[in-house]
């Protein structure tokens, strides 16, 4: 996939510091299916938490729950990395602070 062709953005400012955002209207919609998608489960959820409201097995559907949105949230962002153009923001800012530095004379 060329870079120009990439549905998201990944602003990187550090190894485990980054911003992942839609591009165009590509990026967009596949945001929105992913979205879309994950809102099956949560709806499920809610109606099957309020029939075990004040029961034990709540606790259960709750811990489910959470652990298929940790696993979601996960294969998502893997998922949006791998269909992302990098932008190093720690580069870009080096190079800006370099270029000054030059402009003020070396100083």
């Amino acid at each position: 996939m060329r870079e120009q062709d990439k549905p998201f953005v990944l602003y990187r400012r550090g190894p485990w510091n980054f911003t992942i955002m839609p591009r165009g209207k590509a990026g967009w919609m596949q945001f929105a299916a992913w979205m879309a998608v994950f809102a099956v489960p949560t709806v499920v959820f809610a109606i099957y938490a309020e029939r075990l409201e004040g029961r034990p097995e709540f606790w259960v559907a709750l811990a489910l729950y959470l652990a298929a949105t940790l696993v979601w949230s996960l294969v998502s962002i893997l998922w949006m990395k791998a269909r992302a153009e990098v932008v190093d923001v720690e580069a870009l800012l080096k190079l800006k602070r370099d270029e000054e530095r030059k402009r003020r004379g070396g100083r």
